[in-house]
């Protein structure tokens, strides 16, 4: 009897904190402090997830709830969460819905200083960058690919603040010959992603030009790679009518179709 009311108990306190950590979570998306508070006062757990992975703390800031994101935080929720519907860190989606005061408070706390540089960078705040810069070291290879592409961009307040971190000056392009550079060009086709790219030449230098996109022009690394560095977009050719596009850690793989 007695190990059957043990089981019992311990069913009960399961649910109950299985009621709360759905309680923090309702809360935290919401923008309820008083919700959350309760919730972590009645035993929900500070990483509890949503079936995409998403904490309290994710869906606070992607909401943009300054407040709770900060008392989360001083709670000491993790801030390097990635969600698995989206495939999206937390500070990338909080960049991407312009909440530029979570941005700030996540970055703080952030240990993910090269990840989270390349990421604002590309938003042209010199703020965050600087609150990048004051959080810790990047990498030599983080501070001059972000350097490198706030010149392309001509971000010229946040190329000054990289510059004085240390950033090197990036590497003049390669010379290809203007023959090679026109083998190239036609409109390419992947079977992995429903993306058409137009690469033609211009004035002796490479573009690709992604249907309904503006054109790129491309820097050549190589007779056969080339880079766009604001999008951090690589691609090499592995002969005139095929080349392999990397951008965000993935690589798709395109094949000519019609020559232009």
């Amino acid at each position: 009897m007695r190990l059957t009311l043990l089981l019992v108990f311990a069913s009960a306190l399961v649910a109950l904190a299985s009621d709360a950590n759905e309680d923090l979570l309702v809360a935290a998306r919401s923008g309820d402090l008083p919700g959350v508070k309760k919730a972590i006062e009645q035993g929900a757990t500070l990483e509890a997830k949503t079936p995409y992975g998403q904490t309290a703390l994710y869906l606070s800031a992607m909401n943009g709830h300054e407040e709770i994101v900060q008392y989360l935080l001083d709670k000491g929720a993790n801030t390097n969460v990635h969600d698995t519907f989206y495939k999206s860190s937390m500070l990338g989606f909080v960049l991407y819905r312009k909440h530029w005061e979570v941005a700030k408070l996540l970055v703080n706390k952030s240990p993910n200083v090269d990840e989270d540089l390349g990421d604002i960078a590309k938003t042209g705040r010199a703020d965050l960058v600087q609150a990048v810069l004051a959080r810790g070291k990047p990498s030599q290879a983080s501070l001059d690919k972000a350097y490198e592409g706030a010149l392309d961009r001509k971000q010229t307040e946040i190329a000054g603040l990289l510059k004085e971190a240390g950033a090197h000056e990036p590497p003049p392009g390669v010379a290809v010959d203007v023959a090679v550079l026109e083998s190239y060009a036609g409109t390419y086709k992947s079977d992995e992603i429903p993306i058409d790219v137009k690469a033609f030449t211009r004035e002796g230098k490479l573009y690709l030009q992604a249907n309904g996109q503006r054109e790129l022009a491309m820097k050549a690394l190589s007779p056969t790679r080339f880079a766009f560095a604001p999008a951090e977009i690589e691609i090499e050719f592995d002969g005139p009518d095929s080349f392999r596009l990397k951008q965000g850690g993935k690589t798709f793989k395109f094949k000519k179709g019609v020559s232009k």
